[in-house]
């Protein structure tokens, strides 16, 4: 995957372009051959209204979290969790879905779009 997908501010600071949706859709093309071919994850997707859905995505029970200044920041390293936008029904952002991965249950802790249709989002089991 483009390291671009785990870069929370390339949204905030790529100007809209024809350029730019042409590159989006590669990195969704890239993302889901990426999926395919490599084993994405099976998630299950609980929006907190609806029907959840089975996706695919890319989890990582060691992600590195970076909040603030790299030089003077805090790190903290945790379960997360790569997922397409457009295979939710509902964007993480405006929710608070229970995600299920390998038997547990995860609450977002923190969502990172990538401003390319992809989000991280960062996670914590549920007790």
């Amino acid at each position: 995957m483009s390291l671009l997908l785990l870069d929370s501010t390339a949204a905030a600071v790529v100007p809209q372009s024809p350029f730019v949706s042409a590159f989006a859709l590669l990195v969704a093309q890239t993302d889901r051959q990426v999926l395919s071919r490599l084993g994405g994850s099976p998630v299950n997707y609980q929006p907190l209204v609806g029907d959840a859905v089975d996706v695919s995505g890319v989890f990582d029970e060691q992600y590195l979290l970076v909040k603030g200044d790299p030089l003077a920041g805090v790190e903290a390293l945790g379960p997360a969790v790569f997922l397409r936008l457009e295979d939710l029904p509902i964007d993480p952002e405006d929710d608070e879905p229970t995600i299920t991965i390998d038997a547990l249950a995860y609450r977002v802790t923190e969502r990172r779009p990538d401003g390319m249709g992809g989000i991280v989002l960062a996670l914590r089991q549920v007790q």
